[in-house]
């Protein structure tokens, strides 16, 4: 097996593990203490202009703006013909989709407060009910944003624009995954549970589609730089 995939499908274990950890952390005490901790900071955040830009970030991460972006990604590698990046970037997507639905389903974590809500897409409602772990918000925008910086790393010369760009897509992530506790929509731990899981999903699917191959190909030698 080629080093570069031992290196992804080593990461994909370790995230994991990791999100192992955080699904035992979320039953006991300890989980419990950071959500109240984070929640209570949260409480304290007033300031207008603040929570008018935590609305707006939560807007980014709703499934209807991801689902549009994605749409428009994928259409953009069709118009390309490239196929490669184009089922890579499916079989993240509608992956992740389906990877999140089923560990709400198996952890069914209540949502903070207690109150049942039902899976929403374009103000059609799904009678199926949304648990709150993982974050569905945070972990679309984990998926798509962390894919935008394999992109933008994969495809562009210019180092700078690279470091903007990446600085940019992990603001929006942090962003979008801060609102949903700002707005008391999610327990910290859901967010921070579904940036984890979806670091794990993408490197099991860059191992998957990974091609030793394509020299053009340098994530492993831009993660050991």
């Amino acid at each position: 097996m080629n080093s570069r995939n031992n290196f992804f499908i080593i990461l994909s274990i370790l995230f994991f593990a990791l999100f192992a950890g955080v699904v035992y952390i979320t039953s006991g005490s300890l989980g419990e203490s950071v959500d109240n901790s984070i929640a209570n900071w949260a409480d304290q955040q007033s300031a207008s202009f603040f929570t008018k830009l935590i609305a707006i970030a939560s807007m980014i991460g709703s499934s209807e703006v991801v689902l549009l972006v994605t749409v428009l990604i994928g259409l953009y590698f069709i118009v390309k013909q490239n196929w490669h990046h184009f089922y890579f970037f499916f079989v993240l997507s509608v992956g992740g989709v389906i990877l999140n639905l089923g560990l709400k389903m198996l952890i069914q974590r209540a949502r903070p407060g207690d109150d049942a809500k039902f899976i929403e897409v374009f103000n059609y409602t799904f009678e199926l009910q949304s648990y709150s772990f993982p974050s569905g918000h945070a972990m679309r925008a984990s998926i798509l944003f962390i894919f935008l910086v394999y992109l933008a790393i994969y495809t562009l010369k210019n180092k700078m624009l690279q470091v903007i760009l990446t600085i940019v897509y992990l603001g929006l992530l942090i962003s979008v995954a801060l609102s949903r506790v700002m707005l008391d929509a999610h327990f910290a731990t859901d967010v921070i549970g579904a940036i984890v899981v979806s670091i794990a999903w993408f490197f099991l699917c860059l191992y998957i589609f990974y091609k030793p191959e394509r020299a053009s190909f340098n994530m492993y030698q831009k993660f050991n730089t």
